[in-house]
């Protein structure tokens, strides 16, 4: 078993809180997510999701799972969505993913989404965590070959999850960052009052742990995305009442110095890195040095999408989805 990190030493071992568990009424999925599936029907998506539940550090994990029990899909991919938002925000994109043969499991993760924990409030630890115990649920539920894979920072936190665990078999990272290394200084470039806050975001964190700032603060919604389909998607998205929009200093400070578990030049597991043209956060270059640093990596490799932005899933759906499956089917041959 990994040795995991967790925030409180006082809580209940995860291992022994996984279950299955009903969906609480006050919980259940409205149809909000619809606006994110344009020209689908959002019904054909909702027919292959059963929702579950598992407990993390005695946090109430929310999950989606895309593949029904009793269907042949060996392979399971396990998703890890991006800043603020959660898993049916790339619904469209993880359906296209069931529909290639492949069983989607997608978490909300800690204080985003349905999932409990105060609101935008973690740290990269913690995340990691929560990905080691979705994985332990799913090699007790369905006993399958892994695919970790996220978006953004949840990118970022499949890295760190590929770092740590050797249970799982391959990790697809659509953005990834080691952020110990002041990778905040190549990703986020910021303006206002957070540009004069940024260098004192650690110490502030350890007196004001919880204290809160828009993600609007640093993410520029209007520079993400040159498509007017996108940008309409996200004043629907901010406007969602599942969507996080603010982040504690703690939540910010982790995000500017968490260490992975091994640095990427002892990562074994196969890693596949996928980044747009158009991307203004995490730019090709970056990757490319990550990519070059990824030496023990068995089958490595560098997608880059052309004209793709920060939302190439949603943007460059199709094409991304199938550079992922004819690598993933490579890599488990």
């Amino acid at each position: 078993m990994i040795e995991r990190k967790r925030t409180d030493p006082n809580s209940p071992d995860p291992d022994s809180m996984i279950r299955r568990m009903p969906v609480p009424k006050e919980k259940a999925h409205s149809t909000y997510w619809h606006a994110y599936c344009p020209n689908m029907d959002p019904g054909k998506i909702q027919d292959v999701v059963e929702e579950r539940w598992l407990v993390s550090a005695g946090t109430r994990i929310h999950l989606d799972v895309f593949g029904m029990a009793g269907e042949n899909l060996p392979i399971t991919v396990v998703f890890i969505p991006g800043t603020s938002v959660y898993s049916r925000f790339y619904a469209s994109f993880l359906y296209g993913l069931y529909n290639r043969g492949f069983r989607v499991v997608c978490p909300d993760m800690p204080g985003h989404g349905l999932s409990g924990g105060p609101r935008g409030h973690f740290t990269i630890e913690q995340l990691v965590a929560t990905v080691q115990d979705v994985v332990s649920w799913v090699l007790g539920e369905q006993g399958q070959r892994i695919v970790v894979m996220g978006s953004s920072l949840g990118g970022i936190t499949a890295f760190y999850a590929a770092a740590a665990d050797r249970r799982i078999n391959a990790t697809v990272c659509h953005n990834a960052a080691i952020l110990s290394e002041s990778a905040h200084k190549k990703i986020v470039k910021v303006s206002g009052i957070y540009k004069m806050m940024k260098p004192l975001v650690p110490a502030l964190s350890r007196v004001f742990p919880r204290m809160r700032i828009s993600v609007k603060a640093y993410l520029d919604p209007d520079a993400l995305t040159g498509s007017a389909d996108m940008r309409a998607m996200l004043d629907k998205l901010f406007v969602d009442p599942l969507f996080t929009e603010n982040y504690t200093l703690t939540s910010l400070a982790t995000q500017m110095k968490a260490k992975p578990a091994a640095p990427p030049e002892s990562i074994e597991t196969p890693v596949m890195l996928i980044n747009g043209t158009d991307d203004v956060l995490f730019s090709v270059d970056y990757m490319r040095e990550i990519h070059d640093r990824l030496a023990r990596s068995h089958k490595k490799a560098l997608e880059i999408i052309e004209g793709g932005t920060h939302f190439v899933l949603h943007e460059h759906r199709d094409a991304c989805i199938g550079r992922i499956e004819t690598w993933i089917r490579k890599v488990m041959e």
